[in-house]
């Protein structure tokens, strides 16, 4: 047996200053298909595999997918899980979602095959010694790892580019980052690029004097201004017009501003972090977004992983909005209740959690609140946990009960994975079109009711992510 098998991540000098994780490099060597040959060697905690340029191992093959699986590691040692590609991945010939992987596994992705090999060489990780970083929550060793790199940057007066998906809780990060800073007691200023209309966008962060344009009746101090002293915050930056771009690139260099319709520049002593859903790296190859500029902002770049990736979080974020939501130390989510969270994907990641542990908190009066009591009041396409012995808690229902509200919630799944369009999740479901309208009646279901619905959870201010 290799001297691997059986190795976990190890946490080491829990009781020390500096906590940490280690855990082994691994290579994946190409044996069949495209790139035949090809070796990677790799020394992150999260691996990309697909054929978009994007990804951390790029393989270009027809029946590999953009986006095709990841390795990723926890407690337990190296996982693999397929990322919904078109042709599936494979390990040892075994279709697989989700899947540890031991020394040698042959992964199979398309008609290529990879082989994971760990190596003897460690990467080490510093983490927190805490599960939090003000209102950010996290126990899992990748949240503890960015509340680490969190806590050492706030100090500084660095520029910061926050990275992550829509509900991970970027607003969130940058807040408490200028809230541990030396800046905490001056302004924060919030910049939403993606909500203020081009004409008002230089106007907005500059400012303007009277009679500059058809409207400005007085002179107006922009978010620069308004920021002087402490941290002013560009929400999805990569919203932000291309010609805006070298002006706010000159406000980084310079710490000076010009409002429009005036000549003369004033300085201005302000900290930037910025924060994207998007992938400036590739916004900069398309064209979309000045190189100079992402250079700037990305000093100091934190990734917020999705809560797909650390599912570890999940039991301890739903009870502690739980209890920050009812207040109550009697109210408790069963075993079946965390089976049911901790299957569901979380497109809508922190943010979607929190509602729905807030929609359950207002409809549900049991003191301890099952899967069952979720499904009923979830709209978000939470489904019931595989394989959980009681599906979800509907075992204390009638078989035509249990059997309507599964069906209920698949409806639900099926709309919401092919964005509510009715055809498309016809087609999957293989039945006709006018088969699954009639399921929706049945079922009192309205695509626009619940397209609605997943988008106000998807829109909420950023004051509401943890």
């Amino acid at each position: 047996m290799s001297k691997f098998a059986g190795k976990r991540t190890l946490l080491v000098a829990r009781d020390s200053e500096s906590p940490r994780v280690e855990f082994f490099k691994f290579k994946l060597l190409v044996v069949e298909g495209a790139e035949v040959g090809r070796e990677f060697v790799l020394d992150k905690d999260l691996v990309r595999v697909g054929s978009a340029p994007d990804n951390d191992v790029v393989i270009r093959h027809d029946t590999v997918s953009r986006h095709h699986f990841e390795i990723f590691i926890s407690d337990d040692g190296h996982h693999i899980r397929d990322l919904k590609s078109t042709n599936g991945t494979d390990v040892e010939g075994c279709r697989v979602v989700d899947a540890y992987l031991h020394p040698g596994a042959r992964i199979g992705a398309g008609d290529v095959v990879l082989v994971f090999q760990p190596l003897q060489e460690k990467v080490e990780v510093p983490i927190s010694q805490h599960n939090a970083f003000g209102h950010m929550l996290g126990r899992s060793v990748r949240m503890r790892a960015l509340f680490h790199l969190a806590e050492r940057v706030a100090a500084r007066d660095t520029t910061v580019l926050i990275s992550g998906e829509t509900g991970t809780g970027k607003g969130l990060l940058a807040e408490e980052i200028h809230l541990h800073s030396p800046r905490a007691k001056k302004p924060f200023v919030v910049v939403d690029c993606s909500t203020i209309p081009e004409h008002l966008m230089e106007s907005e962060l500059f400012g303007h004097v009277k009679g500059a344009f058809t409207g400005a009746v007085a002179n107006r101090a922009g978010a620069f201004e308004e920021a002087n002293g402490g941290t002013i915050f560009f929400d999805e930056i990569g919203e932000l017009p291309l010609p805006l771009q070298p002006k706010l690139l000159r406000v980084l260099e310079k710490r000076e501003v010009k409002r429009v319709g005036e000549t003369e520049t004033f300085p201005v002593d302000v900290r930037f972090i910025a924060a994207t859903n998007r992938n400036l790296r590739a916004e900069v190859e398309a064209g979309r977004f000045r190189e100079d500029l992402y250079f700037r902002l990305s000093v100091f770049e934190l990734k917020i992983p999705p809560l797909r990736e650390r599912k570890d979080d999940i039991p301890f974020l739903a009870r502690e909005f739980l209890h920050q939501l009812c207040g109550d130390s009697e109210r408790r989510l069963g075993p079946d209740a965390i089976r049911f969270l901790s299957s569901h994907d979380w497109p809508g990641n922190v943010r979607e959690l929190r509602n729905v542990i807030e929609r359950v908190v207002h409809l549900v009066d049991d003191k301890i609140i099952d899967a069952a009591a979720l499904m009923s009041t979830s709209l978000t396409g939470v489904g019931p946990p595989p394989d959980s012995g009681s599906y979800g808690g509907l075992g204390k229902y009638s078989f035509q009960k249990a059997k309507e509200m599964a069906e209920r919630q698949y409806l639900i799944d099926l709309l919401r994975r092919h964005n509510f369009n009715v055809s498309a999740a016809a087609k999957t479901a293989e039945i006709h079109r006018q088969s699954l309208h009639r399921l929706l009646r049945r079922h009192n279901l309205s695509t626009e009711k619940l397209e609605k619905e997943f988008d106000e959870i998807s829109g909420e201010a950023d004051a509401s992510e943890t």
